[in-house]
């Protein structure tokens, strides 16, 4: 058993991509056991050859559509011209485009990228403090995960066989209470630095400016309508969030050159060959630990401490802030579910609670140095060292904490949806 974690370990320290060392050392550990090789690629297979995994690359494609053909500039432009107005309004603006673009990408960092980009010179240009403006797009794209569609939550259905739809649902009120969490801190601090507001738009404006981003508004009740309604399944609604995305966009493309769409589709490709070979060497990864007993291992080692249901997630609480700080948040979550779910049963956790609380977490990890993902991607955005953004994101990691403990404590908030409409 130690021998392949071991190499995977040394791998990744090594700079090895966490795909092939995940698989290197569980192909190390079927040799040493005698196991066939072969069980290697059928397993990788089998880690892809499953339906809500189709969902990934049609949702990734569909934020990659919208982000680069103007429609998430139209959508912060008609938030902007309700809200923009009152004191610290711009940053409520900022949330509330990151809440919406999420229920479109399912992706912490396409979100904070996209939302970045427009967003950013806006707010230094308004007068926002560089690092509170940085900080507040790092930790507000977190929410990218955990509002429907997320990435993550298909991954974890997938693995434990949970319903995609069910943790579709519950992700909605924790994200949502999130969002609000971090709309209430920013406005305290816009007011607590004197921040000066601008004059209201007119009604006719406003009007004006919801009628242009009306597409990008109506989006998610599109797609998260189709699958609660039961039109269609998470994966073929991502389908769907294609075409849409194409339809609203078009327009803005033929105008660019179709070549730009290409660009679109090669960076998409991209994306998804990545997050896909993760998931097929966490597969190869997951067997390797399984058939080794390490999972009973720790199941026995962590009952033996005679924890409560509480004590025992914020035990795994820690664990995950711990590996947020040095793994990817899919590699975080293909590591360690084959542990960590049938430890469920005994504690006597509902595995949808715990995927939300899982994903909460993940939401620290892509703002926690030195590996958080969506502080590279907002320091590529602004040109700016990753090392700035580490003191302006730190408050805004506490707000997200807060929000990590009552997720934990009150399971209702996850449930609640799931257990008032009840879906297949």
């Amino acid at each position: 058993m130690t021998p392949f974690l071991v190499s995977s370990g040394a791998l990744f320290v090594l700079g090895v991509p966490i795909a092939l060392a995940m698989s290197a050392g569980a192909l190390l550990y079927l040799w040493l056991s005698n196991n066939l090789l072969l069980i290697g690629p059928a397993t990788w297979f089998a880690g892809l050859d499953k339906a809500p995994i189709m969902a990934i690359p049609f949702f990734i494609l569909a934020a990659e559509i919208l982000s680069r053909g103007g429609a998430v500039a139209r959508l912060v432009a008609a938030i902007d011209s309700l809200i923009g107005h009152v004191r610290g309004g711009l940053a409520v603006v900022a949330v509330v485009a990151t809440m919406i673009f999420s229920a479109v990408s399912g992706s912490s960092i396409a979100t904070a990228a996209a939302v970045g980009i427009v967003l950013i010179p806006q707010m230094l240009e308004r007068g926002y403090p560089e690092r509170f403006v940085l900080g507040l797009i790092a930790a507000a794209g977190g929410l990218g995960i955990l509002i429907p569609p997320s990435v993550p939550l298909i991954i974890y259905g997938t693995v434990t066989g949970e319903s995609v739809g069910k943790l579709f649902q519950a992700g909605i009120l924790p994200g949502l209470m999130i969002a609000g969490l971090l709309c209430a801190f920013a406005v305290f601090e816009a007011h607590r630095r004197g921040l000066e507001s601008r004059p209201p738009d007119t009604w006719r404006a406003r009007g004006h400016a919801l009628w242009q981003a009306k597409a990008i508004l109506t989006f998610p009740v599109v797609i998260l309508g189709s699958i609660y309604g039961g039109i269609f399944t998470p994966s073929e609604s991502s389908a769907l969030a294609v075409v849409y995305a194409l339809v609203i966009t078009l327009r803005t493309y033929l105008a660019m050159g179709l070549a730009e769409l290409f660009t679109v589709l090669v960076s998409a490709c991209a994306t998804t060959a990545a997050i896909l070979m993760i998931l097929a060497a966490a597969a190869l990864f997951g067997y390797a630990v399984t058939l080794s007993g390490l999972p009973q291992l720790i199941v026995d080692w962590i009952t033996s401490l005679g924890l409560g249901t509480m004590g025992f997630l914020f035990l795994i609480n820690a664990v995950f802030i711990v590996l947020g700080m040095f793994l990817e948040i899919i590699s975080i979550i293909l590591i360690t579910l084959p542990i960590l779910y049938p430890l469920l049963a005994v504690f006597g956790v509902d595995p949808i609670h715990f995927a939300i609380i899982m994903v909460v977490n993940m939401e620290l990890a892509v703002i926690t140095p030195p590996i958080g993902l969506n502080l590279f991607a907002i320091a590529a955005i602004a040109r700016r060292q990753v090392k700035d953004l580490f003191l302006g994101v730190i408050p805004f990691y506490g707000v997200i904490f807060v929000g990590l403990v009552v997720v934990t404590t009150v399971p209702a908030i996850s449930l609640l949806l799931v257990r008032l409409f009840p879906i297949g």
